[in-house]
């Protein structure tokens, strides 16, 4: 089914098969029905025009359960770098916003240090908790969140 989806192997991973004992009922009543097995795939694709009915064909291949579709970028290391350009420009403006409230100029950068995003309160699914509000975005269509923060310290200078 997924060769005919045009899905090479190298996109396909599994899992190691899990073997469960199934029992119906508690106690005396208790009663071994079976074991279940369950081996979980992973595949990626290019074809989203052609998602829904991936989907589907694996449904009618014997696929009882699909528990997530995760949409994702190939060059996703070259936009986090983007992103974190874009955290240090965020970082040095606000930064001579307060600065400038209190009457210094910053100096030299003392102090980069590389933030999880998760760790600032964001959500799966491009919600968020709180922070930025200038940097707040609805989950939209064909989009996929590559985040960065960072923590500077500057040097301050009399002004």
């Amino acid at each position: 089914m997924l060769r005919e989806h045009e899905i090479p192997d190298s996109d396909v991973s599994g899992s190691r098969l899990a073997l469960q004992s199934e029992f119906k009922g508690y106690g005396a009543d208790r009663t071994f029905l079976g074991y279940r097995c369950e081996a979980t795939y992973t595949l990626q694709t290019e074809a989203l025009d052609r998602l829904e009915l991936l989907i589907e064909d694996a449904v009618r291949a014997g696929a009882n359960r699909v528990d997530e579709v995760h949409f994702d970028v190939l060059d996703k290391p070259a936009l986090r770098d983007e992103a974190r350009r874009r955290a240090v420009g965020a970082a040095r403006r606000k930064a001579e916003v307060y600065a400038d409230a209190c009457g210094v100029r910053l100096g030299p950068v003392v102090h980069i240090q590389d933030v999880d995003p998760e760790s600032l309160g964001l959500r799966s699914h491009g919600s968020r908790m709180g922070g930025d509000p200038e940097s707040d975005g609805v989950f939209a269509p064909g989009t996929v969140r590559v985040e960065a923060a960072v923590l500077l310290g500057f040097s301050l200078l009399p002004d």
